[in-house]
C-alpha cells in the first residue's frame, strides 16, 4: 500500500515505527499519542508507545500506556514478560517479580521471563531466587556468557565462592576478554582471598592485551583493595598520561585519591565529564565529590553540586534511578529544594532498591526520613540485611581468651581521632584511664597530614595504631595482635572510616559509640554504648545488646573550650528573639521544617537562623526562604549565617535553638548549650531521635526535651516568653552543666571503664 493510500492513523504509526528505529523517541511518543486519537488500536499501539515513554525515562506512563493492553492478555507471555519489564522501571518490585513469575510460568521453555526476573529478584536483595532464576536460565541457553556471568555474580554475593568462581570463569570462556566479566571475576577472587590467583589473571590478561586501558584499571582496583595504593595510582597514572580523560581510570582515581585530595579528584571528574557528557557515573561522582569539597569556597562547590545535580535530574524527567537517587538526595538536602528532593522517591521505597548494592553510607543521611515505626523497623532490618552481605564469607578471627589478672585491654577504631567532634568526647577515655588497671590502642587510617591533637592522642594511649592504605583483613590481623577485650568503633560509615573490619571480630567484644546514631547493621558488634534516656524502650529498635551508661553516653571535654558569651541575650541586643539551628541540613526533614514553622508562628515577631556553611549558598538561602514561606512565615524572617569550623561565636546570634527532628542534634546540642543557648529537642522512638533527650537530661534540662509535636511548639513559646530564665541560662549554663553528668568527663571516664570491666569479665 502506497503512502497515499494509507489511512491517518496509519501514517501515524508509520511515523512512530519510523522515529523509534532512528532512537527519536520524543518524536516516537507524540505519533503514538497522534495514532491513538486517530482510532489506531491498542494491539498496535500499546507496545512501542510504552517502550518509547519507558526509554525517555516515563516510566509511570509507560505502565499506565500498557495496562491495559496488559489486563486483554493475561494469558500472553510476551505481553506479560513487557509488563513485568515496565513495572521494574517504575521501582514496583513486588508486583514485577509476581507478574514475571506468570510469564515464566507461561512458557517456562522461554528465556526472557527467567533473566528478568533474576535481574528483579536481585534489586529485591532476594539472592537464593535470582539464583534460581538464573539456572533455569541457563537450561534454556547454557552457552550465555551473560547468564554465567549473572550467576556468577549471585553466588559471589552468597559468599559461595568456588561456584561463583566456576561460573564467572565458564562465561570469560565463552566471552574471552569481556571487561564485565574480567572485572566480576577479579572482585570474587579478591573476596575469596584467592590474591595470588587474581594476580596470575589479570598478569595473563594484560600481557595478551597489553594496549587494554581497561584491563590496566582492573589491575589498578586489584591492587588498591589488596592494600597496595601507590601501585594503583602508579597503573592509573600511566592509563591518564596516554588518555587524560579515561572514563574508568578517573573514576577509579576519585575513588582511590577522594579522602585526601578532593581538589585533584574534581579536576579529574571534570575533565571526565566535558569528555563523557552521557556517562552517568561521571556526572553522579562530580556531584557528590563537589557536595563533600570544603577546599576553597565551600559554598561555590555546593552551589556547582547542585547545578550538576539538576542537569542529572533533567535526564529522568518522571522518575529518578535509585542508584543516582543516593548522590542527589544528598546535595538537594543540603540546599533545601523540597520539590526535587521528592521526585527522587519515598525512603520506604528507596531502601529496598538499595538493599542489592548499597553501600553503607547510603543511609547515614535518611536516618531521619522516617514517619511510621514500621519505617523505623525498616530501617533496622536494611542494617540487619547490610550486615549480613557484607560479612558473609568472612571467618571471624579466633580471639584468644581473657587471662586472670590482667589488665583491661580497650581499642578505639576511628580516622576521626585528631581534631574533630567525635575527639572532643573521646579524649576523657584516652586521658584519663588508670594506667595500672587499663591498656588504651587507637586505630586510625587517616589518609591526610597528622595534626597536633592526634600527636597529642598517640602520646596519651598506650597504643595509636596509624595505619594507612591497609585492607580490612590486614586491619582485622594486627588488631587482633594487641588482645583486646573490647574493641569500640567511632565511625560508622563516615569517610577514611573502616566498620567492615568488626565483621572480623578483631576482638572478644564489639562494641559501636558516636559516630552513628543507630545500630550499624553488623551482627559481629555485640554492644553499643547507650544510657537510660538514649535506649529505645522498644528493643526491636537495636540489633546490638545495650552497653548502658549509668548516667550519660557523653561528657564535655576541654576541647570545648573558653569560647566568649557575649552580654545579655540576642533579644536583648537586636529588640527581637531568634530562633535558630546549626543542625547538618539533611536532618531538615518536611515534619522539622513544619515543626520550625509552627514555633515562628506561635513567637510573632521572631526570626530564624540557620548557623551552616550552606548559609552562604544562594540556592540554599531561596531553598529555606521557599519552604517557610509555604508554611505561612514571611521570608524576610528567616537569616543566615555561612561559617564552617569558626561558628562557636555566633550562637551568641541565637537566643533559643530549635533540635531539628525526627534526626536530632548530637554535638550541636552540646555546643549549643556550651554557648547558654537552650534548645528545644523533641524526643522519639528511636536511637537517632534521643539524643537531645541524653545531653538536656544530663545538663539539669531534662523539661526542655518533650514528646510530642504540640509540646515542642508550646514549650519554644513558653521559653520565649521568659526572658528572666533564658538570661540565667546563657550566663550560668556552664556552671550548671559541670554540676551535672554531661560536665563532669572524670566520673564519665570513671563509670565507663568500670562497666567496661564487669562486660568484659563476664
Amino acid at each position: 500500500m502506497t503512502i497515499a493510500k494509507l489511512t491517518p492513523a496509519e501514517k501515524a504509526l508509520a511515523a512512530a515505527s519510523a522515529a523509534l528505529d532512528a532512537r527519536n523517541l520524543t518524536v516516537a511518543v507524540a505519533a503514538f499519542e497522534s495514532a491513538r486519537s486517530l482510532g489506531a488500536s491498542l494491539k498496535l499501539t500499546a507496545r512501542g508507545h510504552a517502550f518509547a515513554l519507558s526509554d525517555l525515562g516515563r516510566h509511570d506512563e509507560a505502565v499506565r500506556i500498557f495496562e491495559p493492553w496488559f489486563v486483554k492478555n493475561q494469558k500472553d507471555h510476551a505481553v506479560v514478560n513487557q509488563m513485568g519489564v515496565l513495572l521494574k522501571r517504575t521501582g514496583q518490585l513486588h508486583r514485577a517479580a509476581r507478574v514475571l513469575d506468570v510469564a515464566r510460568k507461561l512458557r517456562p521453555q522461554v528465556l526472557s521471563p527467567w533473566q528478568n526476573l533474576g535481574n528483579v529478584y536481585e534489586l529485591l536483595g532476594d539472592h537464593v531466587k535470582a539464583v534460581t532464576c538464573y539456572r533455569g536460565a541457563l537450561k534454556i541457553e547454557p552457552k550465555s556468557a551473560e547468564l554465567w556471568r549473572l550467576l556468577g555474580r549471585e553466588l559471589s554475593i552468597l559468599g559461595q565462592w568456588d561456584g561463583a568462581i566456576e561460573c564467572l570463569r565458564r562465561a570469560l570462556s565463552l566471552a574471552p576478554g569481556q571487561h564485565l566479566i574480567c572485572g566480576n571475576l577479579l572482585h570474587t577472587l579478591q573476596r575469596a582471598g584467592r590474591i595470588a590467583e587474581a594476580r596470575d589473571l589479570v598478569a595473563r590478561l594484560r600481557q595478551e592485551q597489553p594496549l587494554d586501558d581497561e584491563l590496566a584499571v582492573m589491575q589498578s582496583r586489584l591492587d588498591f583493595r589488596t592494600g597496595d595504593a601507590p601501585q594503583a595510582l602508579t597503573v592509573l597514572r600511566e592509563v591518564l598520561d596516554r588518555n587524560p580523560s579515561h572514563l574508568n581510570a578517573s573514576l577509579q582515581l576519585a575513588t582511590i585519591i577522594a579522602d585526601s585530595d578532593r581538589e585533584t579528584v574534581n579536576a579529574v571528574l571534570e575533565r571526565a565529564v566535558a569528555a563523557h557528557p552521557s556517562s552517568f557515573e561521571a556526572l553522579e561522582q562530580l556531584v557528590e565529590s563537589l557536595c563533600r569539597s570544603r577546599y576553597g569556597s565551600e559554598a561555590a562547590h555546593i552551589e556547582r553540586s547542585y547545578q550538576m545535580a539538576k542537569r542529572l535530574m533533567d535526564r529522568f524527567p518522571t522518575r529518578i534511578p535509585p542508584d543516582a537517587a543516593r548522590s542527589l538526595r544528598t546535595i538537594l538536602m543540603r540546599v533545601l529544594d523540597e520539590d526535587r528532593m521528592a521526585k527522587t522517591g519515598r525512603l520506604e521505597t528507596l531502601l529496598p532498591l538499595w538493599q542489592a548494592d548499597g553501600p553503607h553510607s547510603a543511609v547515614h543521611y535518611e536516618l531521619g526520613q522516617v514517619q511510621s515505626f514500621d519505617d523505623r523497623l525498616r530501617l533496622v532490618e536494611w542494617h540487619r540485611a547490610w550486615g549480613r552481605r557484607a560479612s558473609r564469607g568472612i571467618t571471624p578471627l579466633a580471639a584468644p581468651p581473657r587471662v586472670g589478672g590482667q589488665k583491661l585491654r580497650v581499642g578505639f577504631m576511628s580516622s576521626d581521632l585528631r581534631r574533630h567532634p567525635i575527639t572532643y568526647f573521646a579524649l576523657p577515655l584516652l586521658e584519663g584511664y588508670d594506667r595500672d588497671r587499663v591498656e588504651v590502642f587507637c586505630y586510625s587510617f587517616y589518609e591526610k597530614p597528622v595534626d597536633n591533637v592526634q600527636d597529642h592522642l598517640a602520646s596519651q594511649v598506650t597504643g595509636f595504631r596509624h595505619w594507612l592504605h591497609r585492607t580490612d583483613a590486614q586491619v582485622a590481623e594486627g588488631i587482633a595482635q594487641d588482645r583486646l577485650d573490647i574493641l569500640f568503633e567511632l565511625g560508622g560509615s563516615t569517610a577514611m572510616n573502616k566498620l567492615e573490619v568488626m565483621a572480623h571480630r578483631p576482638a572478644r567484644l564489639g562494641a559501636s559509640w558516636l559516630g552513628y546514631p543507630h545500630s550499624a547493621g553488623l551482627e559481629q558488634i555485640d554492644l553499643i554504648l547507650t544510657d537510660p534516656f538514649l535506649r529505645p524502650e522498644d528493643p526491636r529498635l537495636l540489633i546490638e545488646r545495650p552497653f548502658e551508661m549509668p548516667e550519660t553516653w557523653v561528657a564535655l571535654s576541654r576541647m570545648f573550650g573558653p569560647h566568649e558569651i557575649t552580654e545579655g541575650t540576642p533579644q536583648m541586643r537586636k529588640g527581637h528573639l531568634t530562633f535558630g539551628t546549626a543542625n547538618n541540613p539533611y536532618k531538615y526533614t518536611p515534619a522539622c521544617l513544619d515543626a520550625w514553622a509552627a514555633v515562628l508562628r506561635a513567637v510573632p515577631g521572631s526570626r530564624f537562623v540557620f548557623l551552616r556553611p550552606e548559609g552562604g549558598v544562594d540556592s540554599f538561602v531561596q531553598g529555606a526562604r521557599t519552604a517557610f514561606a509555604r508554611r505561612d512565615v514571611a521570608p524576610d524572617r528567616i537569616e543566615f549565617i555561612g561559617v564552617r569550623g569558626d561558628h562557636m561565636r555566633y550562637y551568641n546570634e541565637i537566643d533559643i535553638a530549635l533540635d531539628s527532628l525526627p534526626h536530632v542534634g548530637g554535638t550541636t546540642t552540646c555546643e549549643a548549650l556550651w554557648m547558654g543557648v537552650p534548645t528545644i529537642s523533641l524526643v522519639g522512638p528511636g536511637f537517632p531521635e534521643r539524643l537531645g533527650y541524653s545531653n538536656l537530661s544530663n545538663a539539669g534540662l531534662g523539661d526542655l526535651a518533650v514528646f510530642s509535636r504540640d509540646d515542642y511548639v508550646a514549650r519554644a513559646a513558653e521559653l520565649a516568653a521568659d526572658p528572666a530564665r533564658r538570661l540565667v541560662l546563657r550566663h550560668g549554663l556552664r556552671v550548671q552543666i559541670a554540676a551535672h553528668p554531661l560536665g563532669q568527663p572524670e566520673r564519665f571516664a570513671r563509670n565507663f571503664y568500670e562497666l567496661a570491666a564487669r562486660v568484659a569479665a563476664e
